[in-house]
């Protein structure tokens, strides 16, 4: 079983913090349709760092293997994100743009933080 390092469950709680009050500020301006899509927005980033985290969890031998998992982990949260936008904008007939948007883009930014917080 993989386990998520120190890093990657900082990030998500913090990626969770930024989401909830996205989601909060967008349901006080539009109504229960909007804290929906800030939450769905949010949600996407905190999938993307899951991934991210559980596809790199697993030792690497060598430098390039290091290079190969992190390369893979990125390509797969790409993966994951894009999917899960269309997924959302396809399936979410009453979203509210501007919140969906604004969290998905605080917590995608959110995840860079993953590498500034030390590790375990």
């Amino acid at each position: 079983m993989f386990k998520l390092g120190r890093a990657f469950r900082v990030t998500m709680l913090w990626q969770g913090l930024a989401t909830a009050a996205v989601a909060a500020m967008a349901g006080g301006l539009a109504g229960g349709n909007g804290a929906l899509s800030g939450v769905l927005g949010g949600m996407i980033g905190i999938a993307g760092v899951l991934v991210f985290g559980l596809m790199s969890a697993r030792p690497a031998a060598t430098s390039d293997a290091a290079v190969r998992i992190a390369l893979r982990a990125e390509a797969a949260k790409v993966v994951v994100m894009v999917l899960l936008l269309w997924l959302v904008f396809a399936a979410y007939q009453s979203m509210v743009v501007l919140a969906f948007l604004g969290a998905f883009m605080v917590s995608v930014l959110l995840s860079g933080i993953a590498f500034a917080v030390s590790g375990d």
